[in-house]
């Protein structure tokens, strides 16, 4: 009987310490108490700011034009050659040069909204011209106490947190998972802002998803400074304080 007492008792402390701590490496703890969908913030299309890079295809019927409206696709250098994104820069004014059409002012614009203001600028001169715009540049940074921190090209539109820190190899299950810093600069102002990622309400943050440029740091806990091999060697030693404890409780009880 006492056996029985004895490892129901060391048995409910493991399993209240593993609760505890399986909590603060959990995403979205109280995501299943939730009934229903999570209305989550809903996506802002990324604006266009100086020092972006746009690559812009315009399709026309007159293949001598088409070559004339993408120089790019015929004599830029590729990305990997020189580290340089090919295609139009933003300049310090929000407007990018594209022959034929001319200055074009696309600061705070989506690319949905370039791409009208270039085939509006086009039908002047060109008849049917099809135009489609994407921001190459965009990227985003992970630092921190994760598996592989860097810098992550994005090649669509949309990036969350979560995928962020996917491409980076997750967090380490020492890292601070209730205090992610989001760095944001808007018109040359920095921005921080602490995301708990084991609450659901994370979900419903403007900075859910990312940016472009946005950096996301992760924080290292208390006990960054104790590897796992340290810690299983530590088992055996806590499995007999515990044995210890629960023995002296049992016969002072008695």
């Amino acid at each position: 009987m006492k056996s029985t007492i004895h490892l129901l008792l060391i048995s409910s402390l493991f399993l209240m310490a593993s609760c505890i701590e399986t909590k603060k490496i959990t995403y979205l703890n109280d995501i299943q108490q939730q009934m229903g969908e999570e209305n989550g913030h809903s996506l802002q299309p990324l604006k266009v700011q100086p020092g972006d890079v746009l690559q812009i295809t315009v399709t026309t019927i007159d293949k001598d034009i088409s070559q004339i409206l993408n120089p790019a696709a015929v004599s830029a250098v590729s990305t990997t050659a020189n580290g340089i994104d090919p295609g139009y820069i933003v300049d310090s004014d929000g407007y990018i040069n594209l022959p034929m059409a001319g200055r074009v002012y696309v600061k705070d614009k989506t690319t949905a909204e370039i791409n009208t203001v270039i085939t509006t600028e086009l039908d002047k001169s060109i008849r049917n011209a099809f135009v489609s715009t994407r921001i190459t540049n965009f990227k985003i940074s992970v630092l921190g106490d994760v598996a592989r921190p860097g810098s992550f090209k994005i090649g669509a539109e949309r990036v969350s947190i979560l995928d962020a820190l996917s491409m980076a190899g997750d967090m380490n299950v020492t890292a601070l998972h209730d205090n992610v810093t989001v760095i944001r600069e808007v018109d040359g102002v920095k921005k921080y802002v602490s995301l708990n990622l084991t609450d659901s309400k994370v979900l419903s943050s403007p900075y859910y998803y990312l940016n472009n440029n946005d950096v996301v740091y992760i924080r290292p806990g208390k006990n960054k400074v104790f590897n796992s091999s340290k810690f299983v060697t530590l088992i055996p030693t806590m499995i007999s304080a515990l044995s210890l404890i629960t023995t002296l409780i049992i016969v002072t009880v008695k």
